[in-house]
C-alpha cells in the first residue's frame, strides 16, 4: 500500500466502485464490468490488480478469493464489505457504499488540507525571513552564505520531520505510534476534539456500510473501529466480542457502561438500537461527527494561523527596535569619539 493516503488516491478508489457498482446495475457481469475497468481505470496502478482479479475469476475462483490474491491492496474493511456482499448475492450495492465511503473520506481530506495550506504558508513565511539580520547582511553587505546556510538548515528540519512522520506512521510501528499521538493530542484544546469527531465520522459510515452489507454485528464493529483511524476507539471495541457472544449483551448495552465514545453516541446508538432503526440513526450520527469535526478543524487553524501571525509581528516589531537600538548606540558612539 502506498506511504501516503492522499485525497486523489481516496477518489480513484471510490471511483473504482462507483463504475463497478454502475456497471453491474445495468447488467454487465462481473467479469466484463472488470474487463472494461482494466481498459479505462481511474488510475494506471489499478490496471495490474484488475488483471490479476480476472486472471482469478476466469479460473473459476470466486470474488473474495480472487481479492485475497492481492495481498493489502484492498483494506480489511473492504474485503469483509466485498465478501458479505458476494455471500448475500448483494455486491452491488457494496461496491455503491464502498464509492459513497471513499467519496466521503476523500471530500474530509480536502478539506482538512484545503485548511491547513495558510497556516503552512505563513510558517514557510517566517522560516524566509528570520532572523532578519541575516536578511540585512545578505542585501546590505552581499553576505548570502550564512543566509542560505540557514535557510537549507531551517527548511531541511521541516520536511526532514515531515518525511519522518510519513516514514512512523507507514512503518511497522503505525499502530504504536498513531496510538502515541492520539493520547497526546487529547490534551490539545479543539483540536483533540475535532479528531475525536472525524473518527466518529468514519466509524459510523463504516458500521451502516458493513451492516446493510449484512456482516455480524461483533465483526462489524471490529471492522468499523479499525477503519475509524482511531487506535483508542479499536482497543475499546476489541474488548466486546466475549461480552456479546458469551455474555449475550448489544453493543448499546456495553456502550452505556463505558465512557470511551461521547454521551450523544451512546443514547443515539442505544435509542437506534432499541426501536430497530440503526441504519437512520448512524446517518444521523454520522453527519453530525462530520460537521461537528469540520466545524472544530476550522476553528483550530484559525486559532494556529492568528496565533503564528501574531508571533511573526512580534517578532518583528522586536527586530525594528533592535535595529534602531543599536542604530543610535552607534551614532552615539561616533559622537563621544
Amino acid at each position: 500500500m502506498a506511504l501516503l493516503i492522499t485525497p486523489r488516491a481516496l477518489a480513484h478508489r471510490g471511483e473504482f466502485y462507483y463504475q463497478l457498482s454502475s456497471m453491474i446495475r445495468a447488467g454487465l457481469p462481473l467479469i466484463g464490468a472488470l474487463q472494461t475497468l482494466e481498459k479505462s481505470p481511474p488510475s494506471y496502478s489499478y490496471r495490474k490488480p484488475v488483471a490479476r482479479m480476472l486472471a482469478e475469476l476466469k479460473n473459476r475462483n470466486t470474488f473474495t478469493g480472487a481479492l485475497a490474491t492481492l495481498g493489502d491492496w484492498l483494506p480489511v474493511f473492504d474485503k469483509a464489505l466485498l465478501e458479505a456482499g458476494e455471500k448475500s448475492g448483494r455486491l452491488d450495492e457494496c461496491f455503491r457504499l464502498l464509492a459513497s465511503y471513499y467519496e466521503e473520506r476523500a471530500k474530509l481530506a480536502r478539506e482538512v488540507i484545503g485548511q491547513l495550506i495558510y497556516p503552512v504558508g505563513i510558517l514557510h513565511f517566517a522560516l524566509l525571513i528570520f532572523p532578519v539580520s541575516l536578511l540585512v547582511e545578505a542585501v546590505l553587505r552581499d553576505q548570502w552564505t550564512p543566509l542560505l546556510l540557514n535557510k537549507a538548515a531551517a527548511f531541511g528540519t521541516l520536511y526532514g520531520l515531515g518525511i519522518a512522520l510519513v516514514l512512523v506512521n507507514s512503518g511497522s510501528r503505525a499502530h504504536w505510534w498513531r496510538a502515541t499521538t492520539e493520547q497526546f493530542l487529547r490534551f490539545v484544546p479543539v483540536l483533540g476534539s475535532a479528531r475525536r469527531n472525524l473518527a466518529i465520522a468514519r466509524l459510523t459510515s463504516a458500521l451502516e456500510a458493513l451492516f446493510s452489507a449484512g456482516v455480524d454485528i461483533v465483526d462489524a464493529w471490529e471492522l468499523a473501529a479499525r477503519a475509524s483511524g482511531s487506535p483508542a476507539i479499536a482497543r475499546e471495541v476489541m474488548k466486546w466480542r466475549p461480552q456479546v457472544e458469551t455474555e449475550q449483551r448489544t453493543p448499546g448495552e456495553i456502550l452505556a457502561d463505558g465512557s470511551a465514545f461521547p454521551a450523544m453516541f451512546t443514547s443515539l446508538y442505544r435509542t437506534g438500537e432499541i426501536s430497530g432503526q440503526l441504519d437512520d440513526t448512524l446517518k444521523r450520527l454520522h453527519e453530525y461527527s462530520r460537521v461537528e469535526g469540520h466545524r472544530q478543524m476550522q476553528m483550530f487553524t484559525k486559532a494556529m494561523t492568528t496565533g503564528v501571525i501574531l508571533l511573526i509581528m512580534v517578532a518583528i516589531g522586536y527586530q525594528v527596535v533592535l535595529f534602531w537600538t543599536d542604530y543610535f548606540k552607534n551614532i552615539s558612539n561616533a559622537i563621544g569619539q
